[in-house]
């Protein structure tokens, strides 16, 4: 009689099941529990709302699969040691989307040994990881900019004549190449009015005659 009553879940068990299984079945992150062999036995719907694959091609395929081939073996590395006892806590990863795509996922898990199983759960980081990128980037073309700032800051060896500069492998450069050679700037060529008056003498007598009639003008 007593082991019949042990068989016998507690009347409060039941909501409390049922809350479990709504906050599974809600939860924005995605939570799942993997069997020491390597397939889901259970996701929540945030897996298909992220990936785009079913729960059922999920859980009929090894997790691994659905890894990205570059982030496998140390995905592989960190299941073991969970199995092993240990926790998984921010480990991050890239999973496999239906149209392709990975997504960048961070990962919290611990092992039920007895239970033989891991359970998880994962956030999708993919916008962040964007934004790092775009953050690393800018620093990257900041450093250029400043290296090319040092390199013009630097003595150059130019000739007193011609006015080319002489690189570090002994070549001479105008000094329109060289800048552009060491830097992002581009030139546009135009002529400057103490040029022109060298250049073209009459420019100048047509530039004293226009002043001449301007100040008439304004008498």
């Amino acid at each position: 009689m007593a082991d019949e009553l042990n068989d016998v879940p507690p009347a409060g068990d039941a909501p409390f099941h049922a809350l479990e299984d709504r906050f599974f079945e809600v939860s924005i992150d995605m939570l799942c529990v993997l069997d020491f062999n390597g397939y889901f036995k259970r996701v929540n719907p945030a897996w298909e709302r992220i990936l785009g694959f079913t729960r059922k091609e999920l859980i009929s395929r090894p997790f691994i699969d659905f890894v990205h081939p570059d982030d496998r073996e140390r995905t592989l590395q960190q299941n073991a040691r969970v199995r092993a006892g240990g926790h998984a806590l921010a480990f991050e990863n890239r999973y496999l989307c239906t149209d392709g795509s990975y997504r960048w996922l961070r990962w919290n898990a611990v092992s039920d040994f007895n239970e033989r199983v891991i359970y998880s759960a994962a956030r999708d980081i993919t916008e962040n990881k964007k934004a790092e990128e775009e953050r690393e980037q800018l620093v990257r073309e900041l450093q250029t900019a400043l290296a090319e700032v040092r390199t013009l800051r630097e003595i150059l060896p130019i000739c007193s004549y011609c006015r080319k500069i002489r690189d570090d492998e002994n070549f001479w450069h105008t000094v329109e190449a060289y800048i552009a050679r060491h830097t992002a700037t581009k030139f546009t060529h135009g002529i400057c009015p103490s040029c022109m008056i060298k250049l073209e003498p009459e420019f100048e007598a047509r530039a004293k005659r226009l002043s001449a009639d301007t100040r008439d003008t304004s008498k």
